[in-house]
């Protein structure tokens, strides 16, 4: 009898442990998305940034290729090329987002081993908050960490903002459309710069092009790119194989211009202005050459229009 009821009682605690389990596995199944929730914020991603921190740099601009998203988590492979977008746009150190979809991890890690599209993003913003480096940090689980390293630091921001603000009180009146407002910085810019081609590594920013009054295409995509940001002329840069320049909307148009290509380097040492690259179409710019200024359309689609 005494042995009877010990076996009893462990077969009421086997019993009783069966239903906790049992009652566990329902109680997980009805909250499962709220315990996934929980693990996803509180564990998995704690700490990550939720929100993305603007800095005054930041432009509100959307494009066919890239758009803002103001999200913490991408939805398919447009969100994530979005998503690359607005971290660098925004210009946050470092921000963290989710993948919610199947295969979202292979997209992310084939967009960043493509140099050409992330590089390409970064001709959308401005150039302040271009990156000179970025890291990706993608776990297999779903969490994606982007912290791009910036071009220029603060000091050469307030030195090329201060040659800007000069220029504008200097030559810039309300008087003025917005054409001859870009004319008159481009033939500004080539007057007084020539084109580096000694090969020196730190001639390719508009810091560069201010203080050297020497630079590469980049320095001068970037000073004109700054200037017509300034202005609130909406802009971004082309890059092709070898070269980059500016597309800039004006007056309903996509248009080109490239300072560098107007300050050609002559063989008899001389200083020659040209507009043969002032807003033209895109028409006109593969009439003047079809090699260093073939771009991808599938990229920079404003151009095609």
């Amino acid at each position: 009898m005494y042995f009877d009821t010990i076996i009893l009682g462990e077969i009421m605690k086997n019993i009783i442990k069966i239903a906790i389990c049992i009652l566990i596995v329902i109680v997980i199944y009805i909250y499962k998305d709220s315990i996934t929730s929980f693990i996803s914020d509180e564990i998995i991603y704690k700490g990550s940034n939720k929100v993305l921190n603007y800095n005054e740099y930041y432009i509100n601009n959307d494009y066919m290729y890239v758009q803002n998203i103001d999200s913490n988590s991408v939805s398919d492979r447009q969100e994530v090329l979005n998503m690359i977008y607005s971290i660098i746009n925004s210009g946050d150190n470092s921000f963290s987002f989710k993948c919610n979809y199947t295969g979202c991890v292979d997209d992310v890690k084939k967009i960043i081993s493509s140099n050409e599209i992330v590089s390409s993003i970064n001709n959308f913003v401005h150039p302040y908050n271009s990156f000179s480096n970025i890291t990706f940090d993608v776990s297999e689980i779903g969490k994606v960490t982007i912290m791009p390293t910036k071009i220029y630091t603060d000091e050469e921001i307030n030195a090329v903002n201060k040659y800007i603000s000069d220029f504008i009180n200097s030559y810039i009146n309300d008087n003025m459309s917005n054409y001859d407002k870009v004319k008159v910085f481009h033939d500004y810019i080539i007057e007084n710069t020539i084109y580096d081609d000694s090969g020196n590594k730190d001639s390719f920013t508009a810091y560069s092009l201010i203080t050297t009054g020497k630079s590469i295409c980049s320095g001068y995509s970037d000073i004109i790119a700054i200037y017509l940001n300034t202005l609130g002329i909406k802009n971004y840069k082309i890059t092709s194989l070898n070269h980059v320049w500016n597309l800039v909307y004006l007056d309903g148009k996509w248009l080109h211009v490239d300072a560098t290509w107007d300050d050609p380097v002559a063989s008899d040492g001389n200083q020659y202005l040209l507009d043969n690259f002032l807003l033209i179409d895109t028409t006109k710019l593969l009439e003047l050459d079809t090699v260093e200024h073939t771009f991808d359309r599938n990229i920079y689609m404003e151009a095609n229009c």
